[in-house]
């Protein structure tokens, strides 16, 4: 493969991890959101 090619296959592949970690950043907050609603509602239904 010439240095266009590993140029190309090095930045496909930073590209592919940049979106992997920022779908798995996006998925962690929603969590934590749902979560500390959760908590958030039960707190409020035992009037603390």
């Amino acid at each position: 493969m010439n240095s266009l090619s590993w140029a190309l296959l090095i930045l496909a592949a930073m590209v592919g991890a940049f979106l992997f970690a920022a779908i798995g950043a996006a998925t962690l907050a929603l969590l934590l959101a749902q979560v500390s609603d959760r908590l958030a509602r039960s707190d409020e239904q035992r009037n603390c």
